[in-house]
């Protein structure tokens, strides 16, 4: 049955087959939605606007009567911004897949032609295997906005370090004083976004509760804490093991035969890597904070520096997972 052709409906436009096993997978693009209905084979397309959702929300509705219904989308530049807000509204069980996971679950299958509708299909078979392991997804408006205000936080400093790398070697005067004068105003703009982010997090009684929860923890300032805010919604509803997973810092074992290989810490969420990674470095610098002993005790043992920082940023963040989801501050953990 190819991925275009219809199955009978009943009068509700439910297929007629419909299982408790049903779930969406939805192909986001700026103009349109493909929605894939697993494992039915059905798929139809919407447009991407209010029109469009509407119409999709109520062909979900109809689908969802038996309240099992699950459905998957990928972040795609802000463009599932829309269908995610629709889908919180009807209540429907809705997941946000990382787009690396699912190429990575295409490249398991050895998928290689990429379409929209055949991407739907492959964003509603990945939700089928893993939809377990994941937690539904939560639409918080602030934290959206929390969100878009630290990537584009973000992105005059990646700017800047690109142009002050360059500084070396240019050799003209005149190009040195642009390219200084450029870095000068792109960490301005940074800046300008940080006080626009402590503002915003000022004005959210949730934000700003759990901002002051993780900032009571050792190496976490208001950078660190709002990029844990923006580009980590889970912490506090996950275990220990999936949220360092999710921020890539979980050891996993390499072994095969009689060889094995030091566990690696791959994958994740580069940005909240990257963030707990400089906290962990301030701490062991410091020689003061509590798990400044374990990274003493590390050291003792001939641990390398970058598996001692690594270790150091993974106690922090389930710290702050356990911070979270029972409320407490770290001086009460």
């Amino acid at each position: 049955m190819g991925p275009w052709s219809r199955t009978p409906h009943d009068k509700l436009g439910r297929p007629a087959h419909a299982t408790v096993k049903d779930l969406v997978g939805i192909d986001v693009a700026k103009d349109e939605l493909v929605i894939h209905l697993h494992p039915q084979g059905r798929c139809w397309r919407v447009a991407n606007t209010k029109r469009g959702l509407s119409a999709l929300g109520r062909q979900l509705e109809r689908l969802a009567a038996t309240d099992a219904l699950k459905v998957g989308f990928e972040a795609s530049g802000g463009y599932e911004r829309a269908l995610a807000q629709r889908l919180d509204a009807l209540g429907l069980k809705a997941y946000l897949l990382d787009p690396a996971r699912v190429r990575s679950f295409a490249r398991a299958e050895r998928q290689i032609a990429k379409t929209d509708p055949l991407d739907a299909a492959l964003i509603a078979r990945c939700l089928a295997a893993i939809h377990d392991q994941l937690t539904p997804y939560v639409h918080d408006r602030q934290a959206l906005r929390l969100a878009e205000h630290v990537r584009l936080r973000d992105l005059p400093l990646a700017q800047a370090v690109q142009l002050n790398n360059q500084l070396e070697t240019i050799a003209d005067a005149a190009m040195r004083r642009l390219v200084q004068t450029q870095i000068a105003r792109l960490k301005a703009m940074a800046l300008r976004i940080e006080q626009q982010i402590a503002r915003l997090i000022a004005a959210s009684p949730n934000l700003s509760a759990r901002e002051r929860l993780l900032r009571s923890a050792p190496g976490v300032g208001p950078i660190v804490a709002a990029t844990l805010l923006a580009r980590l919604p889970e912490l506090g509803r996950l275990s220990s093991r999936q949220i360092a997973t999710l921020a890539g810092l979980a050891p996993f074992v390499r072994q095969s035969g009689t060889r094995a290989r030091p566990a690696r810490c791959t994958g994740g969420r580069p940005a909240v890597r990257r963030a707990l990674y400089l906290a962990a470095l301030a701490i062991v610098r410091a020689h003061k904070h509590p798990f400044a002993n374990i990274a003493k005790r590390l050291k003792t043992a001939g641990k390398p520096p970058k598996l001692i920082i690594i270790a150091i940023a993974r106690k922090l963040l389930t710290t702050l997972n356990a911070m979270i989801k029972y409320n407490q501050s770290f001086l009460t953990t």
